[in-house]
């Protein structure tokens, strides 16, 4: 059974996608260093997490650009069944080839420098150097993909087959 969205991207509005956010967060930036977990399952929650939140992230960015071009947004199954299977392949890809963990490292290195130049700023820094960010391949990582199923029992309530029926 579907129900109208009201917005685009609301998917994102889901207590699933808030707590993935949230296990993202505090994993990331407070488990991961503490030595209260081991270094392979924290690693593990953020990519269960990542499995979750990314495809309805991609989802809502693809409901976003059809509002804003004045296409009709409707949630559609196909663009989230479609978001799961890229993330889930491009996560493994990054997992299993160098090349593609080097290009994927170096984009977020990119898009993370503005956040990083603020922050100098603020503190009276130098503007940093654009860097890669750090990764390390690991294909038992691959066990977290399924969780993207996640995403699509998620999604799936609010979708409507097709690529842009509305609601």
């Amino acid at each position: 059974m579907s129900h109208p969205s009201s917005a685009p991207a609301d998917g994102l509005l889901h207590p699933v996608v808030w707590l993935a956010v949230g296990i993202l967060v505090v994993n990331d930036h407070w488990l991961k260093g503490s030595g209260l977990a081991p270094g392979w399952l924290t690693g593990k929650l953020s990519d269960a997490a990542g499995m979750v939140f990314f495809p309805l992230v991609l989802q809502a960015v693809v409901e976003w650009g059809q509002h804003r071009m004045g296409r009709p947004w409707g949630p559609s199954r196909r663009v989230l069944v479609a978001s799961a299977v890229a993330c889930g392949a491009f996560f493994g890809g990054i997992q299993l080839s160098t090349d593609l963990a080097r290009i994927w490292t170096g984009a977020l290195g990119i898009a993370q420098w503005p956040i990083h130049g603020v922050h100098a700023v603020v503190r009276g820094a130098p503007l940093p150097s654009i860097a890669p960010t750090a990764h390390t391949a690991d294909p038992t990582d691959l066990f977290m993909v399924p969780f993207v199923v996640v995403a699509v029992w998620v999604g799936w309530a609010r979708g409507h087959g097709g690529g842009s029926e509305v609601p």
